[in-house]
Order: C-alpha cells, then structure tokens, then sequence
C-alpha cells in the first residue's frame, strides 16, 4: 500500500512539473513574439506543440500563423491557419472574433481558405465522429 500511495505521489508531483514546464514554455513563446523576434517565437511555439500531445492547440497554431504573418510568409501562415481548422475546430467566426489571431491574417486567409471552408472544416467534424 505504502508503494501505491509513494508512486502516486511521485507521479502527480511530475505531471504538476510538467505542466508547469509547458506553462513556461508558452509563456516564453508569447514573450519573444511580443518582442518581435518571430523567428525564435515559431521554434518556441513548435517545442511546445511536441510536448503537449493532448493540449488544444488552434491558438498556439494560430500564434505561429501570426508570427509568420509578420515575417512575409503569407502562404505558410495559411498552412497552420487550415491546421488550426482541420485539426482543432477554427470556424469562420473565429476569423472575426478570435483574439489571438492578427486582423490583417484574418482577413488574408480567409480570403484564401474560404472556397474551401466547408471542406477543410468536415475534416475536423470528420476525425471527431
């Protein structure tokens, strides 16, 4: 019993430091993005991405499209925009309402995805049935 009790503790007191560790990690990407140093926002916002497996992500993806947004590279802050729909759920009223996501993006890649809307959505509608 005393094993049971020691190994459950010892693994909440890992999964609190872990979160912790992820908390800091994204709070480190959010820092340089707000300092304009994109390119090291993009590597942080992506380390993140690999450690939290079962994290909503459509912000963090929404993040990096900003940060490449800012940086000239309108075509792969579209790749991640259609991540963020076919994977976590970005709908057409996030382009409006969304905080996290740049106006200008927003309606850049709206006008880019939009014919595609529908199709990249019922992938997302598709993998949660």
């Amino acid at each position: 019993m005393k094993k049971l009790l020691y190994t459950f503790v010892i693994l909440f007191v890992a999964n609190i430091t872990f979160a912790g560790e992820l908390d800091s990690i994204l709070s480190e990407a959010r820092t340089l993005k707000a300092k304009k140093d994109y390119t090291e926002a993009i590597k942080t916002f992506e380390k993140y991405i690999k450690l939290a497996k079962n994290e909503n992500l459509k912000d963090v993806y929404v993040e990096i499209a900003n940060c490449n947004f800012y940086l000239g590279k309108k075509d792969i802050a579209v790749k991640y925009i259609k991540k963020a729909i076919t994977d976590y759920g970005f709908k057409e009223s996030d382009f409006i309402y969304n905080p996290a996501i740049d106006a200008q993006l927003s309606d850049y890649a709206l006008a880019q995805v939009y014919d595609e809307l529908d199709k990249l959505q019922n992938r997302y509608l598709a993998t949660n049935d």
